[in-house]
């Protein structure tokens, strides 16, 4: 009889865990611009764990480590500025920001430089509990823009370049 309840829990618990994800995955090919936010969140939760890393004079003894850290400093950066309000910016700002980050136009590379960021992030040591959220955080961003992607191609690809150059017709 336990067993039978354990099993029937664990079913449950299956469908509720496949419904959920289901949800998930609709609400996001529905809202992609969604990821978009996410993404530029924590393009910003970068730049401040990177600053304030980077601030430490503790962290000076390891120059690797402190170069990583601009690195970082300069993805979350580089995140900003594709993801972020590009519509306010002046036009030399944007094409500068389309040239520099042609690469990350493509919605694949952009999920494989997310998951590396997601790996980057869960792999330091140290503040372990912040930089492996921030890792799970990425991967979550990754995930979402999997899920865009495999949904519509067509879709993923033009809000890539209208988070570059903004909404058609808006120049």
């Amino acid at each position: 009889a336990a067993q039978e309840m354990a099993s029937q829990v664990m079913h449950n618990a299956g469908r509720a865990i496949r419904r959920g994800a289901g949800e998930i995955s609709v609400y996001v090919q529905a809202n992609p611009y969604s990821v978009t936010l996410m993404s530029f969140l924590g393009g910003c939760w970068l730049i401040l764990a990177s600053i304030l890393w980077l601030l430490n004079p503790l962290n000076m003894t390891d120059p690797l480590i402190y170069i990583l850290a601009i690195y970082q400093l300069f993805f979350g950066l580089l995140i900003v500025a594709i993801d972020g309000p590009n519509d306010r910016l002046p036009d030399f700002v944007r094409s500068r920001i389309i040239n520099f980050t042609a690469l990350l136009q493509s919605r694949v590379v952009r999920i494989f430089f997310y998951l590396f960021i997601a790996c980057q992030q869960a792999s330091q040591k140290g503040t372990w509990f912040f930089t492996t959220l921030a890792g799970w955080y990425f991967a979550a961003v990754a995930i979402g823009y999997t899920l865009v992607y495999m949904s519509s191609p067509q879709v993923a690809s033009n809000s890539a370049r209208e988070s570059l150059t903004g909404p058609a017709g808006a120049h």
